[in-house]
């Protein structure tokens, strides 16, 4: 053991605090080595341990029936999906190197929460993509844009796992700061679920994968591989966005599983091969001895601390019992992969790391988040006294002529379609339904030899967090379920991805407590648990030279469960002459809207109307109606408002709408408000009288709009034109914007 003894001077270079230092020496039982020091600094850094927020974090509902493996026990959640399946899926952030190297930054981000979702035994069937840039008038918004799209569409390509929607939103709030949060979605035999454990002593611990290589072992690794010099020669772009790495491994541990029984099986991430190790060691109450020596290596001359913090990508840990070593040998052999026994499981409570013989360091096992020494703190927040106003309508005139309304909205990027980026993704293979064929508000992802199906949605208003981050966390929640409700589905599960700026911030910090609080109130209204989620702090962008906050953004992803494929929805009006129906109560209300916004130019309003008991009765009421199949398309009324909801019904085969608005409602309301809890439906002639006793037996309000037309748009007797052309400026609006005209 090393006889150096660093100081608090040392320690506080490494962003340890005094309290910590002490701590550390405490769990040890005596003065922690160089080494040591270092790997507590990352181990117990924000993003290792969530320090700043695990306090918040655990109020949180993560229990449920069909829950297998619940938030912060494993690298992923795991819902029951009924008939021997379960579905593996996590929401991560990647902003900061987004910021950096976006096109590198997008692709690796979704690397990152594919590789815990196959660490696992999943095999990946999908992933969503909440993407979040700064004002749509900056060219660097359009560079940052753009440059993510094409990492997406790079790793779409190289892992041939769909891209099957999520939301992209533009505001000053994200300016010089992308928000990139992705949601990876999973499919396993509930039998062949693998968990990231180490235990059984004298089991082996196995490193599969890359070599290793000095990859952000002192910052980040896009700092470390492309922006600053190092010692070793940096990979270059394109090494780096081959993902030809991540499949090899993933099928790997396919065809591991199928002939052994795999102990565990941990991803090594941010934290290193010592991170890896001590979470397996945890969750399996176990020790492990690691030969730091037999790691395979990139490059020569790695020190101690090189090998271990490594952020390389592409390894797993995997456990297995010493009598299934050749088995493993042979699958390994015939992949482009590297493989070394680098440890065994003991039955102490430390992880101790040997090189040349000698021992380096040893760490308790219960030092790292899942454990229950690592740090949690309760930071000082500002609760939100001063809510903003809502909008008075009647100190507005009205609009002299809607359609004008209409084409101002229309080059608002974050109403108009993102077709531009989606029609690069690559179109799933279908068959068995036309659900693939039209639009949904939820995406939908097959379970092989099931009748179910998947649903999937992300969500999250950044107008609404910004005007009210419990309110705005509350809608977040409610329209993910909205989305899977009028796709068919019934809410499973979430994952969220909690993006907020400095934690010793009050005020910062006092959005995020409101975030979880409603959060954790809209889940246990829903009957929806979180079973797996990140939290991503210091998001700050610079305006003027200083540094601000990013707009909370709370994002949930969301997954559902269509029991009968027969009862896919679709959003797309089918037939001239179909009846249209608002399921829900309109108000006078433009509170945080995008018309508020773009018309108004009012940038800060009370978060729009939102009731949770009105919004259960409307699922409940839309779920019964798809189930009895009494509509033809279903769309929710969100970002927009009910105009928009027409236009995106509309589209897809290129119908019309006429309609009559509410006389006693505000005609900016009626079509742009973006109260919550409605629901548009259009319904065949011959069910409309039954759709009618339907909905006076539920007693949800409900309306006739009007009726579904040939193709001209017509509200309240004036024309708004034909859909053709509103169509063209509907989706080529980000098309023109990304080319810069």
């Amino acid at each position: 053991m090393s006889v150096t003894l660093p100081t608090i001077e040392e320690a506080e270079k490494l962003d340890l605090t005094s309290g910590e230092f002490e701590r550390i020496k405490e769990l040890l039982g005596r003065h922690p080595n160089t080494l040591e020091l270092e790997l507590f600094s990352r181990l117990w850094s924000e993003h290792a341990t969530y320090k700043n927020s695990l306090k918040w974090l655990t109020t949180l509902p993560t229990e449920g029936d069909n829950v297998l493996v619940k938030a912060g026990d494993d690298n992923a959640g795991v819902v029951d999906l009924g008939d021997g399946n379960a579905c593996v899926f996590k929401v991560e952030s990647h902003n900061s190197p987004c910021a950096i190297q976006p096109r590198l930054g997008a692709l690796t981000g979704l690397r990152v929460v594919m590789r815990d979702i196959f660490s696992m035994g999943a095999k990946p069937a999908a992933f969503l993509s909440s993407l979040r840039f700064g004002d749509g008038k900056r060219d660097t918004a359009r560079w940052l844009f753009e440059e993510v799209a094409e990492g997406i569409c790079a790793y779409e390509r190289g892992s041939e796992v769909p891209i099957l929607g999520g939301e992209t939103f533009f505001s000053r709030g994200y300016n010089t700061t992308p928000i990139i949060n992705n949601m990876a979605i999973g499919i396993v035999p509930k039998d062949k679920l693998i968990y990231g454990k180490a235990e059984g002593k004298d089991n082996l611990l196995l490193i599969i994968g890359s070599r290793t290589g000095k990859d952000g072992v002192d910052t980040d690794v896009f700092e470390t591989d492309i922006l600053a010099e190092i010692d070793t020669p940096p990979s270059s772009i394109d090494q780096m966005m081959d993902v030809s790495i991540e499949k090899e491994l993933m099928e790997a541990i396919h065809q591991m599983a199928s002939q052994v029984d795999l102990v565990g099986v941990q991803s090594i991430g941010t934290q290193g091969v010592v991170g890896a190790a001590l979470d397996m060691a945890v969750r399996g109450k176990a020790g492990l001895d690691i030969t730091i020596d037999k790691i395979p290596q990139r490059h020569q001359g790695l020190e101690v601390k090189d090998i271990l913090l490594s952020q390389t990508w592409g390894r797993v840990l995997v456990c297995i019992k010493p009598a299934d070593l050749d088995k493993v040998k042979s699958v390994i052999e015939q992949l482009q992969v590297a493989m070394s026994v680098v440890g065994t499981v003991t039955d102490t409570d430390k992880v101790k790391c040997l090189y040349t013989g000698d021992v380096v360091a040893e760490l308790p096992v219960n030092m790292v988040m899942s454990g229950e020494a690592a740090p949690v703190y309760e930071r000082e927040f500002e609760e939100n006294a001063n809510k903003l106003p809502p909008i008075n309508l009647d100190i507005y005139d009205e609009p002299d002529h809607y359609p004008d309304v209409v084409i101002r909205m229309l080059s608002n990027l974050n109403v108009t379609s993102k077709s531009w980026l989606t029609n690069k993704f690559n179109k799933p293979n279908g068959g068995e339904s036309d659900h693939l064929d039209y639009p949904s508000d939820a995406a939908y992802i097959k379970i092989e030899g099931s009748n179910k199906s998947l649903t999937a949605t992300m969500d999250c208003n950044s107008r609404y967090m910004k005007s009210d981050a419990f309110v705005g966390a509350q809608i977040a929640v409610a329209e993910a379920a909205r989305n899977i409700v009028c796709a068919g589905g019934k809410p499973v599960a979430l994952s969220d991805c909690l993006n907020f700026g400095n934690p010793y911030d009050p005020k910062v910090y006092g959005t995020f407590v409101d975030s979880v609080k409603g959060i954790t109130k809209a889940c246990n209204e829903f009957n929806v648990p979180v079973v797996s989620g990140n939290v991503s702090f210091y998001n700050q962008r610079s305006e003027n030279g200083l540094l601000k906050a990013i707009t909370p953004t709370s994002v949930i992803g969301m997954i559902g469960l269509v029991e009968d494929k027969e009862c896919h929805s679709t959003l797309s009006f089918r037939h001239k002459g179909d009846m249209i129906f608002l399921v829900g109560q309109s108000r006078n209300d433009v509170n945080s809207s995008e018309y508020a916004s773009s018309i108004l130019n009012i940038k800060k309003s009370a978060a729009p109307y939102y009731d949770a008991e009105e919004e259960l009765e409307l699922q409940a009421a839309v779920a019964d109606m798809i189930r009895k199949k009494l509509v033809r398309s279903v769309h929710d009324v969100s970002n927009g408002g009910l105009f928009f909801s027409l236009l995106e019904s509309s589209i897809p085969l290129e119908f019309g709408f006429d309609i009559t608005s509410d006389a006693e409602i505000r005609k900016e309301a009626f079509l742009f408000g973006e109260s919550q809890s409605r629901v548009v439906v259009s319904v065949s002639p011959e069910k409309q009288d039954d759709f009618v006793d339907f909905m006076m037996a539920t007693e949800v309000p409900f309306s006739i709009l009007g009726h579904v037309t040939k193709g001209e748009v017509r509200i309240d007797d004036e024309s708004f034109g034909y859909i053709s052309d509103l169509k063209n400026a509907f989706e080529q609006k980000l098309e023109v914007w990304v080319e810069g005209e």
